[in-house]
């Protein structure tokens, strides 16, 4: 069974400066691994997303995420920019930790929430954030990141 995140899907020095061109890095990243049906598909699903409210969730994280039958594989890719990122329309809105999630239609309902409610439960967590930022080696992250999901 492939597993949801592996280290091929995480970019820890990410030195991208907006949040059109982050999403697009990680679908491709996405889509090289095996992960999408359909890059496109699946990056519409995730801006349109963003356009109703940002995915910014504090502390310097977001979470945007796409529902479509674009994607193949359940997915997250995280990535952490060298700067922080407007990703909202607030100082409490810039980011540099970005997980983004992947879920094909048929699974979305159940994937997705558990998805999400298992990072939020995480996050929530100061010093997993600190250890997000500080983790310069991908096995150690993936690791870290691997008990999450």
């Amino acid at each position: 069974m492939t597993k949801i995140i592996d280290i091929n899907l995480i970019e820890l020095e990410l030195d991208l400066d907006n949040k059109e061109s982050i999403i697009r890095h990680l679908a491709k990243i996405m889509d090289k691994n095996g992960r999408l049906n359909d890059i496109e598909q699946y990056i519409d699903s995730v801006m349109e997303r963003e356009e109703l409210v940002s995915t910014s969730v504090g502390h310097g994280v977001c979470i945007p995420h796409g529902k479509t039958d674009g994607v193949r594989i359940p997915s997250i890719a995280f990535a952490r920019t060298k700067k922080k990122v407007e990703w909202g329309k607030g100082e409490e809105d810039k980011v540099n930790l970005i997980f983004m999630i992947a879920v094909p239609e048929k699974f979305a309902s159940n994937d997705h929430l558990k998805i999400l409610a298992a990072l939020s439960r995480k996050l929530i967590d100061e010093d997993f954030r600190k250890r997000l930022t500080i983790i310069n080696d991908k096995e150690t992250l993936i690791q870290m990141l691997t008990e999450v999901f």
